[in-house]
């Protein structure tokens, strides 16, 4: 469920008391808490992991984001919506699933998930403005996830399945495919 500790330069995290970004994410936040009542969505702005989590108590879905990857420069609000829908994907977004936590869907599905349906679901609005802003996260996460790969870090696939995180290419390719966009 968690990631090795990844080693973060400095200064490429935000301070946990930046207002104005807290603000954002926040709104961006309640913009998933509105559209999906049923799940409780927090952010851990002290916990430094550069990742995300769906989880259930008992019949209680949540989603957390943590302050590790929430933080990071290279993380905008665009991102931080597609990974907010990307976690709600892991409770809604269906078949394949996780091999150990069946009622989860599996990594490749959460995205395509989050892309086609979690970010229109969340903010509505015309599609052409919708596309654009699953692009600009789709490209965000690109580019975070190859400055993960510099340093040695590899969440890809170990398995060549849809259970691990596809490599940030396909990872990028399946939200585009999500979103109905053509590779760019």
């Amino acid at each position: 469920m968690f990631d090795d500790p990844i080693p973060i330069q400095k200064g490429m995290l935000r301070s946990p008391n930046d207002r104005r970004w807290r603000t954002q994410v926040d709104a961006t936040m309640n913009q998933f808490r509105h559209a999906f009542p049923e799940i409780k969505y927090d952010v851990a702005w002290n916990v430094c992991l550069l990742n995300g989590s769906a989880w259930r108590k008992i019949s209680q879905r949540h989603v957390t984001l943590y302050g590790g990857l929430l933080r990071h420069r290279l993380i905008g609000i665009e991102a931080a919506a597609l990974l907010f829908a990307h976690e709600t994907g892991h409770h809604y977004g269906g078949p394949p699933r996780d091999t150990i936590y069946e009622w989860m869907t599996c990594e490749c599905q959460a995205d395509y998930w989050a892309a086609r349906y979690g970010v229109r679901t969340a903010f509505g609005g015309d599609e052409t403005g919708i596309k654009r802003f699953i692009l600009a996260g789709a490209r965000q996460i690109l580019k975070f996830e190859r400055h993960l790969m510099k340093f040695g870090v590899n969440r890809s696939e170990q398995s060549g399945g849809c259970l691990d995180h596809a490599s940030p290419e396909n990872r990028y390719k399946t939200f585009l495919k999500g979103a109905s966009l053509q590779p760019s």
